[in-house]
Order: C-alpha cells, then structure tokens, then sequence
C-alpha cells in the first residue's frame, strides 16, 4: 500500500538548507553511531518505518525553578536536539536523507529535578528546548519560521511527554524521540546495515 501523505504534512524545503540556517554542524559519521561494542544503541529502525532514539543527555543537573536554571536546562534540550538529527542524518546516510523523514512521533523529556525542597514544575519549559529543533527544522507551530501561531508545516509536530523528578547522572535533561520514515526505505536499511546503529 503506498501511502500519500496530506500537503499540509509535506515540506516545500530541503531541510538541509534549514540546518544551514540554524547552524547545526552534522559532523563525523563516527562521532554520531554507536561503537559495535556499545551496550546501548543510539537508533533503532523498525521494518514499520518507526525509529526509536535512545535517550541523549546534556546540561548539567539538577535543574531547578530558578529562571536561570530553566534556561540553561532549555539550552540543554536544545544540545540535545541538536545531537540526535546528527544521529539520525548518519543512521539514514548512505540509503537516505533527513528529507526522507515524513514526520516526527513522540517526544519523552525527562528532566534531572529530584531531591528539591519545592515541586519542580518547569519540565515543559526545559523539554521545550528539544522540541522547538524538531519544529525549527522539520516544521511546526514552536519553529523560528512560524508565524503567529501557525506552523511552518507539520512534520516536525510530535506527541510529548515532559517529566521531572529524575536523577540521570549528572545531566540536566535525556530526551528520547521517535520518527517515522517510508517503511521501504527503513527495510532496505535493517536489510543493508541492520536496524542498530
């Protein structure tokens, strides 16, 4: 069954012209794919088209109501962001490309907020961080480019969990995302390379 996706969900970009403008640097193949020897894989391919992320951390932790602390807990999602459309250009590379991804799933944002004397309640804020380059770059109503509330496209829209009260090492936030690509394009994939990286 060949799938059709709505207009409103399909770019009108290359969405490597959008990395350009955001400044986001791809890197070395090797920096983004996980060592064989890794115990945890970085992205999961599913004969379904779904890829899975492994949670990514940055920042440092615990972050805490303070404004300042917000902020930099939100620079950290944007770090992390950042990381995982690297991992996902090189997981794609050489059977695809980031414009091959038809839309963004869902989003698990846990934030390193334990052990405060107050309820932490700014996890939306920090997570928004990871979001907003999801929608900078495939599109949504959180991207630089939308307009009084109106997405830039859809793509990048995605379900979203943001929970606090987690200790992850000494990291302020570890998202994890989940993306959806044409499934023949992830079979070849798990075929060629195998569906780990």
């Amino acid at each position: 069954m060949q799938l059709e996706l709505p207009t409103r969900w399909q770019r009108d970009y290359d969405v490597y012209d959008r990395l350009e403008e955001l400044g986001i640097d791809l890197g070395r193949r090797e920096d983004a794919i996980a060592p064989e020897t890794n115990r945890i894989p970085r992205l999961i391919f599913t004969p379904s088209g779904l890829l899975f992320f492994s949670g990514s951390g940055a920042g440092e932790g615990p972050v805490t109501n303070d404004e300042s602390s917000v902020e930099k807990g939100h620079r950290a999602g944007r770090d992390v962001g950042h990381k995982h459309i690297c991992v996902l250009h090189w997981g794609l590379h050489p059977f695809g490309t980031l414009n091959d991804v038809w839309y963004c799933v869902k989003c698990i944002g846990m934030v390193h907020s334990a052990h405060r004397e107050e309820s932490f309640t700014n996890a939306p804020r920090v997570v928004d961080g990871y979001t907003e380059v999801w929608h900078d770059v495939f599109g949504g109503p959180l991207s630089r480019r939308a307009k009084e509330g109106q997405p830039d496209g859809r793509s990048g829209w995605h379900g979203r969990s943001a929970l606090g009260g987690f200790e992850i090492s000494n990291l302020a936030i570890e998202p994890e995302m989940i993306v959806q690509v044409d499934p023949d394009l992830a079979i070849r994939v798990i075929r060629e390379r195998g569906p780990h990286i």
